[in-house]
């Protein structure tokens, strides 16, 4: 007789470097066959196909599922991004008609890659030779070009469609989304905190997730992990944490969730970015 499954976390996933990467490898697809455009998940038409993985892999509840969904979706988007900024001063094009998505069976359990390598480029930068790039004065058109295109025509509307069928509140969908850009940023960039800071501003909610002078991050949402039954609380779930220290304070650097187990390389997201320049 099968023994029952033990109970594990969302971050229970092997290595980065024993699963497939979960950014496209170049980054750019030449190729869609087989992937998901997010304009299709925006319209409804393909949403549920998003939200069926966690229901798939630890039999979460509908409104579990949806926040399980939103929180490997929009770290898998925050990745590149915090790359992209912190390698290269850049912010690829993240609006809907140029994200594509894999839904995959197991970890990384997403993949995403672009149609097109447009970026919003200082003009300083070597990428203003590519020929679609595009060219802002300053980091502060940059980000507003990444409010609009990321935030206003991608992650909002995304947000309405999914709470048209799910019941889940905006704060908690935009809590993955920040707890997604403070690990994101936390990975990879040596001024994780204040580039955190600068991103999740962009957010309608704000104040939700954070990474500390001690370079860990803190969040103020639950992502209903503990819900699933095939899964336990996060190791640095906000209702543990609150149990044994101050609301707000940070969590335990060795304790990091899921995102840290299965993030990429510098050198891997390098290369992928280099190789978008190029072009």
């Amino acid at each position: 007789m099968a023994m029952p499954r033990a109970p594990q976390t969302i971050d229970t996933v092997p290595p980065f470097d024993a699963v497939p990467g979960f950014v496209a490898d170049p980054l750019i697809v030449e190729d869609a066959e087989g992937w998901i455009s997010v304009a299709d998940l925006v319209s409804g038409e393909r949403l549920e196909d998003l939200f069926a993985m966690p229901e798939r892999l630890w039999r979460a509840p509908e409104h579990a599922a949806a926040v399980l969904a939103w929180k490997t979706y929009t770290y898998r988007l925050a990745q590149p991004l915090a790359a992209a900024w912190t390698l290269a001063r850049e912010i690829p094009l993240s609006s809907a008609d140029n994200v594509l998505v894999q839904v995959l069976p197991a970890a990384p359990y997403i993949t995403v890659g672009l149609r097109r390598s447009t970026s919003a480029v200082l003009p300083t930068s070597p990428a203003t030779r590519s020929h679609d790039a595009i060219v802002l004065p300053d980091e502060a058109t940059q980000l507003a070009f990444l409010r609009s295109t990321l935030i206003d025509q991608h992650l909002r509307p995304l947000m309405e469609r999914t709470r048209e069928t799910r019941r889940i509140s905006e704060r908690v969908l935009w809590g993955q989304a920040a707890a997604a850009i403070a690990y994101a940023f936390a990975d990879i960039s040596a001024t994780a905190a204040m580039d955190t800071v600068r991103f999740t501003e962009l957010l309608p909610v704000q104040g939700l997730a954070g990474v500390g002078e001690d370079d860990t991050v803190w969040r103020n949402t639950c992502c209903l992990a503990f819900a699933s039954p095939e899964l336990t609380a996060c190791r640095d779930c906000v209702t543990v944490v609150r149990a044994r220290r101050p609301l707000g304070r940070r969590s335990d650097r060795g304790d990091r969730s899921s995102e840290r187990g299965d993030r990429g390389d510098r050198a891997t997201l390098a290369k992928a970015l280099g190789r978008t320049r190029r072009r």
